[in-house]
């Protein structure tokens, strides 16, 4: 593949990725927004896109995940590995979550990409770098939408407090990312770092709360 045919990809703060995702999830889902995100389906119903699993596509190409046009219909293909869809199902919604990130944010270069090997030489470059973090950031947004976060953590956190008291946060803390990863199928790690990061920062609120002894959630 050519490098020189594709474009530069847009540089995207946290915030303009933020609102993206919330602007996307508003158009393809509106109120119909649920717990967890169905974004298999959201992917699914996007027009001209196809999502298929591949078997040995991470053994073949040593990606989990991947975005391919074809050159002559313009049909896009996400293909996830087989491995991820039978066995890891909190790694393969993030995985899904992610192409699709790559195909709302990023589709100058995917249209540049028809072959699996493009697409793993276009991960590969600088901007791919570049690409990959931008689309987990997206893929967050889109799987823990913030407002949804906020809110059920705010619901939970009085529950906690109740029950353990005002000496532990980290107990709260660790509860409630545990508790939450489960209700929006993703992993532990995953949601930790969502509570952790612009714009949810629940664990800082917890901190302060506890500290302060209130039963609610600032």
């Amino acid at each position: 593949m050519d490098a020189r045919r594709i474009p530069q990809p847009q540089t995207y703060t946290a915030a303009e990725l933020e609102h993206k995702a919330h602007d996307f999830l508003s158009e393809h889902v509106g109120k119909d927004l649920s717990v967890p995100v169905d974004v298999e389906l959201i992917l699914e119903k996007l027009p001209g896109v196809t999502l298929e699993i591949w078997p040995g596509l991470c053994a073949r190409l040593g990606i989990e995940g991947m975005v391919a046009r074809n050159p002559e219909t313009g049909e896009l293909f996400v293909y996830i590995d087989d491995d991820l869809a039978d066995y890891r199902p909190n790694r393969y919604r993030f995985t899904v979550a992610a192409e699709l990130a790559h195909l709302v944010i990023h589709r100058r270069q995917i249209d540049a990409v028809s072959t699996p090997e493009d697409f793993r030489e276009l991960m590969a470059m600088q901007m791919g770098d570049q690409m990959e973090r931008n689309a987990k950031r997206f893929a967050a947004a889109v799987l823990m939408p913030h407002s949804l976060v906020d809110r059920m953590a705010r619901q939970m956190y009085p529950r906690l407090v109740q029950r353990v008291g005002f000496t532990n946060p980290e107990a709260v803390k660790k509860y409630l990312a545990a508790w939450l990863a489960r209700q929006f199928e993703v992993s532990v790690e995953t949601m930790s770092y969502r509570l952790r990061e612009w714009p949810v920062r629940i664990m800082a609120r917890i901190d302060e709360a506890m500290r302060n002894r209130f039963d609610q959630l600032g």
